[in-house]
């Protein structure tokens, strides 16, 4: 199956850091510790987020407090698959960075410490906060052809997502209604359960028209001192009522720095339901955006340029060079409130297809898409669909960098390295 070989190469991925458990924290007691070392290597760390694996029983939310050698302290959090979690500042190359972590307890026994909030505010939305300031709300109201997050706010305080078509706002481009801030979509689906192409990508006349993802339910809604978390089960169902699989989707929101905003966002497709194909489209990502209207490439009026711009991972840059072309992360970079934001996104390497292509264009449209060659090659006889058998499962995973500054002020490829390259754990 191919999630088996997914799970394979991840865990053969190689090791770019060491990063050294010295003392194992026990099942409990706040007194239990263990010292933590991580190595900069050859090419130094940027700040940003980090985790490991603390020996023994690692309860899912669990919160620790870290404290490094100058004696600053930082929260850690350990998720649903037992790693502890913490932001840590930058490692020059050559030099090592320790902490003493120290088991607090749980968070639920320590609301105080939770500053990623993630609340339910109505039947139809969660909304997450930061120090309690807004950052972004999960919209998953029933009449939606398919859930999504909007607003985003990034690290300046302003929106770096298109409002349209959700909220009519001025100086804004008013196309491509389906575009919803950030979500999922695919153009053409086939499965044996319908036996004809639907889409959940464009947006029907009517909803009874409308193949859509439905939110069964939000299985978990977590709030911490470093991370907040939801986890959806989605019904992809084609008009009438058919289900032709299921997502099981997690966003986790990271607390970040003065300069930036995290979201990791994880799709895992079932098929449970038949088989299913992924037909080749441009018109599909399985992670996409719609960059707030300054930040575009082209000016609103006209075909002028505007002032944003967008690189890629093999140092290209601009729609001709970005637009349709493999890359390992792409980066659209422009003035929101007359600041410079910019939006990274990165694929990681145990995606099916990496490095992908992608769906990136001139007026806003930021999408990752694996299973495209027709369009982006040029060569109509390519055909990248691809077709999960039932029973099969998938998995992709992605990291959303908003952050303050170009990619270079940034560190973007620094921070893909971060990412992208797993932390070795030595006893």
């Amino acid at each position: 199956m191919r999630l088996t070989t997914h799970v394979q190469r991840m865990r053969e991925m190689p090791l770019w850091v060491a990063l050294y458990l010295i003392a194992a924290a026990g099942a409990s007691g706040a007194d239990s510790g263990l010292e933590v070392r991580l190595s900069g290597g050859d090419k130094g760390l940027p700040a940003g987020f980090v985790h490991c694996r603390p020996a023994g029983a690692s309860q899912a939310g669990a919160i620790y407090m870290l404290k490094d050698a100058a004696g600053r302290e930082c929260p850690g959090q350990v998720d649903q698959e037992g790693r502890l979690w913490w932001y840590a500042s930058a490692i020059k190359a050559g030099k090592t960075a320790s902490w003493q972590a120290r088991l607090l307890g749980a968070i639920k026994d320590r609301p105080d410490l939770a500053v990623v909030q993630v609340k339910q505010t109505s039947e139809d939305g969660y909304e997450i906060t930061l120090d309690g300031k807004p950052f972004t709300t999960f919209n998953l109201a029933p009449e939606e052809a398919k859930p999504y997050l909007w607003p985003v706010i990034g690290p300046t305080g302003d929106p770096v997502t298109r409002a349209y078509p959700m909220k009519d706002q001025p100086g804004e481009r008013k196309d491509h209604i389906h575009h919803r801030s950030i979500w999922a979509a695919w153009g053409e689906i086939r499965s044996e359960k319908t036996g004809r192409i639907t889409n959940y990508w464009a947006q029907a006349k009517t909803l009874d028209q409308q193949d859509r993802q439905i939110v069964r339910k939000v299985t978990a809604a977590v709030s911490g001192p470093v991370f907040g978390q939801i986890v959806a089960e989605i019904d992809w169902t084609a008009a009438g009522g058919i289900r032709e699989f299921s997502e099981t989707r997690t966003y986790t929101f990271f607390r970040g720095d003065d300069h930036t905003r995290v979201i990791d966002v994880r799709n895992l497709f079932h098929f449970d339901d038949g088989d299913v194909t992924f037909e080749d489209t441009k018109e599909a990502g399985i992670l996409s955006l719609r960059v707030a209207t300054s930040m575009d490439e082209q000016a609103l009026e006209g075909k002028k340029p505007g002032k944003g711009h967008m690189t890629n991972s093999a140092g290209k840059v601009g729609a001709k060079g970005c637009w349709g072309q493999p890359a390992e992360w792409c980066d659209y970079v422009g003035p929101v409130n007359n600041r410079t934001v910019g939006i990274a996104v990165f694929d990681a390497p145990t995606n099916m297809r990496h490095p992908p292509r992608w769906h990136i264009r001139e007026y806003g449209l930021y999408a990752v898409n694996p299973f495209a060659l027709k369009d982006f090659t040029g060569d109509k006889g390519k055909n990248g669909a691809q077709t999960f058998r039932k029973g099969e499962k998938v998995e992709f995973n992605y990291r959303i960098l908003i952050h303050q500054g170009d990619t270079q002020e940034a560190r973007v490829a620094d921070q893909y390295r971060l990412y992208s390259e797993r932390l070795k754990t030595v006893q």
